[in-house]
């Protein structure tokens, strides 16, 4: 067996060492093992991004700065082709426009330099150019918004009725979180939720809330197989400041629907501040630069999930979702091929 290999099989015993990944990447991509180096890579850096930066850190050992860019190069090369082949596969079947979304760009993978619509629009994992750049979305665009607002009082209710029943908040930043912009709220209930769905999948909590979910299946609702992408309630506490920071996509709206809203608290979504207003609903683009505070002496609580930007056609949901899906067919199944590649 190869040293590569050997390599390998050690990194699959070992895959949170990001040294071994690295270079275990490395020796693949010598081999000509390709989209094989791209796998070990991007399960690396999953659990330490430093695999690509490295290329940028001039205290690097050079061995380390030459690995790493051509890890990079290649996580966008792999990944840029991942996503034209999708929409190329898609488009074989649908006879609408599509090309905006051919033309999308992926920002952590991209192969190609690209700007900003917007300086204060910079999503991180999904932008598609062209789509209107609009802060805040108007109610009077959301033709599901007031069939959802109607229904306020019923799910204000089920939220109040499940605070009087000590259910478990959870914190939002997960412990975990190693961005410095989120230590203050890391691991506390200063920034708490209450899931109903959760990427994707319904929680043990989602059964208490039944109004709220039948008043929300009137939404346009952003779906993952079916099942809402997300909805949650947001509490956040008094003196508690969510720092500013940029969202995943501008492809979605985040909506808040807001339950308690005492004064001063708010939101800025890139130059506008807004305040909330109980049973009003706020959509906003969070590909723009957000933060919110709360700097009243009692608790915010808002009901938060995803719809879709309006401005998006039927068929280029479709095909989003389609390229999303690729892609995480792809990083599902990197374990099996790395194994599969040892088995020869």
């Amino acid at each position: 067996m190869s040293q590569a290999l050997h390599m390998l099989r050690a990194f699959l015993a070992q895959p949170r060492d990001p040294r071994l990944g690295l270079f275990t990447g490395d020796a693949l991509y010598e081999m000509g093992e390709r989209e094989a180096a791209v796998a070990v890579w991007s399960m690396a850096d999953d659990f330490d991004p430093r695999i690509r930066r490295l290329r940028q850190a001039a205290d690097a050992p050079a061995e380390a700065i030459a690995a790493s860019r051509r890890a990079d190069a290649a996580f966008r090369a792999h990944f840029s082709e991942l996503h034209r082949r999708a929409i190329d596969t898609f488009q074989q079947r649908c006879d609408g426009d599509i090309s905006r979304v051919l033309q999308a760009i992926w920002p952590m993978t991209h192969d190609a330099p690209f700007t900003w619509q917007h300086p204060l629009q910079q999503p991180a994992i999904f932008y598609l150019p062209g789509l209107a750049a609009q802060p805040v979305t108007p109610n009077s665009a959301l033709p599901w918004s007031g069939p959802v607002m109607a229904a306020w009082e019923a799910i204000a209710s089920e939220y109040q009725a499940a605070m009087a029943q000590a259910i478990e908040l959870a914190p939002y930043v997960p412990a975990s979180a190693r961005d410095p912009r989120w230590q203050t709220l890391s691991g506390t209930l200063d920034w708490s939720a209450i899931h109903l769905y959760q990427q994707g999948q319904r929680t043990a909590h989602a059964a208490r809330f039944p109004r709220t979910l039948e008043a929300l299946a009137q939404a346009d609702l952003v779906r993952v197989n079916g099942e809402p992408m997300e909805i949650f309630f947001s509490r956040l506490r008094p003196g508690a400041h969510i720092p500013p920071h940029f969202g995943l996509t501008n492809t979605r709206l985040t909506v808040h629907l807001p339950i308690t809203v005492p004064t001063p608290c708010a939101i800025r979504v890139g130059e506008a501040t807004c305040h909330w207003r109980e049973g009003v609903i706020t959509a906003f683009d969070d590909s723009f630069e957000h933060e919110a505070w709360n700097r009243s002496d009692s608790d915010r609580v808002v009901l938060i999930f995803e719809a879709h930007h309006p401005g998006l056609s039927a068929d280029e949901r479709a095909a989003i979702e389609q390229a999303y899906s690729v892609r995480q067919a792809w990083l599902d199944g990197r374990r099996a091929l790395l194994e599969a590649l040892l088995r020869g």
